[in-house]
């Protein structure tokens, strides 16, 4: 409910509900307070929101200019406020860029004013982060203007402006020219972080993530030379933050921190007349940073503990590389104050952080919650969906209620004859009162002689019909006009009572391919079991075996279409499926009922449904097609190229026949289903029967006309099984020749029904073939097979 808000609503506005006890949207009671009070705090609350916008635009922007101008390479170059500047006006932050050009404007005179170098590098300072925003800003206002073009413009012109002032005043042009070189780096790599000023970013990038580190860093290298009580700030900053991240994001993150801080420990080396030494820092922060992740990774409650631990530890290890005692006394207690400060951190805002930075545990974690949640949330709408059309379609089926007053038909016919033909007739009391009885048995016997669809003829009146109506041509008229509209009525309330009917099963077929969906999406959610390679298997990966295929399908005598069909179909580098369907009868349309049961079941073997969803799907859609008799069988057999496995399930579908090729040669195994075919009862029942393989092994799947034509009496599964049993070896191309020369045998040229064999044999990869990478699927083909149709 939004309240006291419809101004706001009317004039296209967005208009904010709060509820009024901050979560439950009761009335809270308070317990009664000074008077003025609630001005006071109503007053105090919006000042307060004021002041922490203005130091998020105005304080915050100009404490980083200021720290960043302050930030010196190896303490005489100071690229970085002005490449921050340069940063935010390309990303068109304007104010936080002023803001930011005051902060390093100040910062790099009061970092360059003690050593008194002179008026050409004071002037710079003070100069060029003006000149990086005021060209970033112009740059940045140009209709389709890129942040990093604006920035790398910024850059050259500050640059440009810096070489100028060097040479006119006779300054170290080496060193101008390096600095221009820095800013211009700088300001590329500080874009990304610069355009999340003022923005709450749901996740992170990773170029987001380096751009906000090197902000970091940086902002360390500004703080050289400062100190609180006695402190140096610069190293209890680095420490920290490198605590901070490695506790958000794990050893990755730590160590590449840890590398970057000591980077930055390199970069503030000021030097002089001794040889520069690497300083302690640069070499004791990356492995403190990766020691510190791997603490971090123990869990929310030792996780601190051992994060700061980690962080000793390095510096305990790679204490004989310090200069001097105090160094390492002065580290150890920055290490404290760090191992402190991580403490003091809420462990819910550090997850939040986590959640953010692409590749941490709390990313996939919450990534799996939201993903998981909107399957579930999908799924019960799905349910829902599914709820509703179920209870449409059980409204639909039940029967109208009859009202009480509701006549026959024979009923309503003769009361409109009554009103609309008789009714101002001089003699209606004689017909209709006085001798009611005659003239209603006589229009029976007209209706009764009525051609059903021709027209009322003069001889269909009734005898007693003609000899009391004094007009008969009136009333013959009359009764075809009324005959028509009733014959219409029929007609119409015949397909209204087939629609009834057809309208409960369509909509009891979609509630079931919903929630089957929904079934299915639940089954996908769950973790896979095992281990077997699949589509994600490592390239160069190609399974244990293969499959020769052999077909082979002639039409029936009399039609020029065979009204089956046959797919095979590759379902990644260790799958493959076999689907032979059957259509209704012969021809065309039994081709085209085949070839759209098979082309569905492909699509969900595809799609990663598994057997049993898809065809209780494809019998429900076949339902629907239409109110007449339609069916095709399917059969299909699953291969796992890996395993050896094979997974069949028949629907109205005959036998098929697994002839042994190993030290079983000879040996052939039936595999029957008992199901009716797809398409005639609203639900099929279906059972998956799996067969594990060997190399060698011949599987051959035929359709009703080749068990038809292989025997005409008697047992005909047993008559193709000891045909099959003489293939010797057993061979795929073997087997489809020698069924195929026995149909004919017994046939001739003419088969009774449409003939499909298909035969494929399991063959075992050499170890050089399965080193190599699996070939790529060969889609609706069938490769390294035989297939021919006969006429």
């Amino acid at each position: 409910m939004i309240d006291k808000a419809p101004m706001a609503l009317a004039q296209g506005g967005v208009a904010w509900s709060r509820p009024r006890d901050g979560g439950t949207g009761a009335r809270v009671r308070r317990s009664p307070s000074t008077p003025g009070s609630g001005m006071a705090k109503a007053a105090l609350g919006p000042a307060l929101a004021r002041a922490a916008a203005a130091a998020g635009v105005w304080g915050l922007p100009a404490l980083l200019g200021f720290v960043m101008g302050r930030a010196a390479v190896f303490g005489v170059l100071l690229p970085f406020g002005t490449a921050f500047c340069a940063a935010l006006a390309a990303q068109r932050r304007a104010r936080r860029a002023l803001a930011a050009a005051l902060g390093a404007a100040a910062g790099g005179w009061t970092s360059l004013a003690p050593m008194a170098p002179g008026a050409g590098p004071l002037l710079a300072a003070a100069l060029l982060p003006w000149v990086g925003l005021a060209a970033a800003s112009a740059l940045a206002r140009r209709p389709g203007a890129s942040p990093w073009l604006a920035a790398a413009g910024a850059g050259l012109a500050a640059a440009a402006v810096r070489l100028g002032l060097a040479w006119s005043m006779t300054g170290d042009l080496f060193a101008a020219g390096a600095t221009g070189a820095a800013e211009l780096a700088a300001a590329l790599v500080l874009v990304p972080a610069a355009g999340l000023a003022g923005l709450r970013p749901a996740a992170l990038s990773q170029g987001q993530v380096v751009s906000l580190l090197a902000l970091a860093g940086l902002t360390t290298l500004g703080l050289h030379g400062a100190a609180w009580q006695g402190m140096a700030l610069a190293p209890f900053v680095a420490r920290a933050l490198l605590l901070a991240v490695a506790a958000v994001g794990g050893p990755g993150f730590g160590a590449a921190a840890g590398a970057g801080l000591g980077l930055v420990a390199f970069l503030a080396v000021v030097p002089g007349p001794a040889p520069a030494r690497l300083p302690w820092e640069a070499a004791v922060l990356p492995p403190a940073g990766l020691l510190a992740g791997l603490g971090a990774l123990l869990g929310p409650g030792a996780g601190k503990p051992a994060a700061a631990f980690g962080l000793l530890l390095a510096h305990g290890l790679l204490a004989p590389l310090a200069a001097s005692g105090a160094e390492i006394g002065h580290a150890l207690l920055h290490c404290l104050a760090a191992a402190g400060f991580l403490m003091v951190l809420p462990a819910p805002l550090l997850r939040a952080v986590a959640a953010r930075l692409p590749g941490t545990p709390e990313r996939e974690r919450r990534d799996r919650v939201r993903h998981h949640e909107a399957r579930a949330q999908a799924q019960q709408q799905l349910q829902r969906v599914a709820a509703i059309l179920e209870e449409l379609g059980h409204t639909f089926a039940a029967p109208p209620a009859a009202g009480a007053g509701e006549e026959a038909p024979f009923e309503r016919f003769v009361a409109r004859v009554c009103h609309e033909v008789c009714g101002g007739c001089s003699r209606h009391a004689h017909c209709w009162e006085r001798h009611m009885f005659q003239t209603y048995r006589d229009l029976m016997a007209t209706a009764a002689a009525a051609s059903p669809d021709g027209p009322l003829r003069a001889q269909d009146l009734a005898e007693g019909l003609r000899q009391r109506c004094i007009q008969p041509p009136h009333l013959l008229k009359g009764l075809g006009r009324i005959f028509d509209s009733m014959r219409v009525e029929a007609y119409w309330r015949h397909r209204l009572e087939e629609s009834r009917e057809l309208v409960p099963r369509q909509l009891a077929g979609m509630a079931a391919i919903i929630a089957g969906v929904a079934e299915q999406m639940e089954r996908a959610g769950a973790p896979a079991a095992g281990g077997r390679p699949g589509a994600g298997s490592p390239p160069g990966w190609a399974p244990r075996f293969d499959v020769d295929v052999s077909v082979v399908q002639a039409p029936q005598a009399d039609s020029a279409v065979s009204g089956d069909c046959f797919r095979r179909v590759d379902l990644g580098p260790d799958q493959v499926a076999f689907i032979l369907s059957d259509g209704m009868g012969t021809g065309p349309r039994a081709a085209a009922e085949s070839q759209a049961a098979v082309a569905m079941l492909q699509r969900f073997l595809e799609a990663g449904f598994d057997l049993d969803f898809a065809v209780r799907t494809i019998n429900t859609v076949l339902l629907l097609r239409s109110p007449e008799e339609t069916y095709a069988t399917l059969d299909a057999c699953v291969v796992d190229l890996a395993e050896g496995t094979a997974r069949m399930l028949k629907v109205g579908a005959p036998p098929s026949f697994v002839c042994r090729g190993g030290e079983d040669g000879g040996a052939v195994d039936v595999v029957r289903a008992s199901s009716l075919p797809v398409g005639i009862l609203s639900r099929v029942e279906t059972r998956i029967v799996t067969r594990r393989l060997q190399p060698g092994d011949v599987v051959v799947m035929v359709t009703d006309g080749v068990l038809e034509a292989c025997q005409l009496k008697g047992d005909r599964e047993e008559a193709l099984r000891r045909t099959l049993e003489r293939v010797a070896p057993a061979d795929a191309h073997g087997a489809v020749d020698t069924v195929f020369a026995r149909l004919r045998q017994r046939t001739g040229p003419a088969f009774p029904d449409d003939v499909t064999i298909v035969a494929f044999q399991l063959t075992e990869r050499g170890p050089r073939a399965r080193r190599r990478a699996h070939r790529p699927p060969a889609g609706r083909g069938w490769p390294a097979s035989r297939a021919s149709a006969v006429p």
